[in-house]
């Protein structure tokens, strides 16, 4: 990897990564735009519209940790052949099953399953094409195409769904998605081999190469306390994007009597902030502090605590523009943390292991995406948005606490 060769062909690879989580994230961000087209369609009531974007990403949750394994064992290249195919080959078919609900809910399941193995895939083949100084960028450059591609799906569906119907507009993704299979199919390769590795990844490479075990060694995740108190991190950070994705415009038009238009810009300056965040942490990471992880993570706990602590108590009778101030905070901290995570998680674990560990690290996150606006909603038809989100603020602050507390080594330190 990295030799005067190939310092060109890894920018082809990582476009290769770019615009396929660009246009798989068009279908994995699509479901909530679609809904009403199938409401129309086919006669559905608000269970099973809810019922469809839980099967995605319930499949996508579990199929996480698996892929990481059959990535470590078999190579990225199958990762992101597995990875392309079962998102995007199952949609080709959707437009067939549309007088059946529960076969177009297996094929959702199927294509799920593909979505999920995103992050291990693409967090391995950044990982072994990129040295640390780089790595950061590049992931959140990444990861930011995830938010981007949820901005096209809310423009780019609608259009498709208008003129064609919600069914073709699947077909029509399904067929980007494919036409992104073959193009890696005859563009991807490993890189041959490293001469920018950071000082402890020459260490890894120095050691012996060994074959990962069809098995994955439960003893590796226990021993590794970093790793654990990064789950618990990523979980809490899931958490809270998945009650910012789905009550922040709810909270500000139903207690502050905000209009419509203003929630969905301000849902909107979010969404682009999140963009900007994933690809911002990762170069002040690599630049500002020479590729130490943890300070920038402590960087986004503490907005998120400001950002929430203040939605608690905000009134409508304070400026606009400020909320569009912490609007800019939320997005930076709340849909923002991803890149940075997966990064650590990729820099702390063996390297024939790295899509494994990423694996179940976005499992976890997964879980915590989907249990959090679950709770939050539970708390608030009890007692209140307020204490919903001083609740959260709560859970926002130990996180905080949880990142100051991380393990780390010196040895470690020196890498995130």
């Amino acid at each position: 990897m990295n030799l005067k060769n190939d310092i060109s062909y890894r920018w082809i690879i990582f476009a290769a990564f770019i615009f396929s989580q660009l246009v798989l994230s068009i279908a994995g961000f699509g479901w909530g735009v679609l809904a009403p087209f199938f409401k129309e369609s086919m006669s559905l009531n608000s269970t099973q519209l809810g019922l469809i974007g839980s099967t995605f990403y319930l499949t996508a949750a579990f199929s996480a940790f698996p892929a990481g394994i059959i990535t470590d064992r078999f190579g990225v290249k199958t990762g992101f052949l597995l990875w392309l195919g079962l998102t995007g080959l199952p949609l080709l078919f959707a437009g067939m099953v549309q007088s059946c609900f529960i076969l177009f809910l297996l094929i959702i399941a199927i294509s799920g399953s593909g979505y999920g193995m995103g992050n291990p895939v693409s967090s391995k083949g950044l990982f072994l094409w990129f040295d640390k100084n780089t790595r950061g960028l590049v992931f959140g450059i990444k990861q930011a195409g995830v938010t981007v591609g949820a901005a096209a799906a809310g423009v780019l569906l609608v259009y498709l769904s208008r003129k064609f119907g919600p069914f073709i507009a699947l077909v029509i993704i399904g067929s980007f998605i494919s036409f992104m299979f073959v193009v890696v199919f005859f563009l991807y390769r490993d890189p041959v081999k490293d001469n920018n590795l950071s000082q402890s990844d020459t260490k890894k490479s120095e050691e012996p190469e060994q074959k990962p075990s069809a098995f994955f060694n439960l003893r590796s995740i226990m021993t590794n306390r970093l790793f654990l108190y990064l789950c618990i991190i990523m979980a809490i950070l899931g958490l809270l994007q998945g009650i910012i994705v789905t009550f922040f415009i709810l909270y500000i038009t139903e207690s502050h009597g905000y209009p419509l238009m203003m929630a969905g810009t301000l849902f909107s300056t979010i969404m682009l902030s999140g963009a900007i965040g994933r690809i911002l942490w990762g170069l002040t990471s690599d630049r500002l502090f020479d590729g130490r992880r943890k300070p920038v993570l402590i960087i986004i706990a503490a907005l998120a605590v400001f950002c929430i602590t203040s939605l608690a108590f905000w009134s409508a009778a304070l400026p606009k523009f400020l909320l569009y101030g912490i609007a800019v905070c939320v997005g930076l901290s709340a849909l923002g943390w991803n890149s940075i995570c997966l990064l650590m998680v990729t820099e702390i674990t063996d390297k024939d292991k790295t899509a494994t560990f990423v694996g179940l690290a976005s499992t976890i996150a997964w879980f915590g995406l989907a249990c959090g606006p679950l709770a939050f909603g539970i708390l608030t038809d009890y007692y209140g948005y307020y204490i919903s989100w001083i609740t959260l603020a709560v859970i926002c602050i130990c996180n905080l606490i949880l990142i100051f507390a991380l393990p780390i080594s010196k040895t470690a330190d020196s890498n995130i």
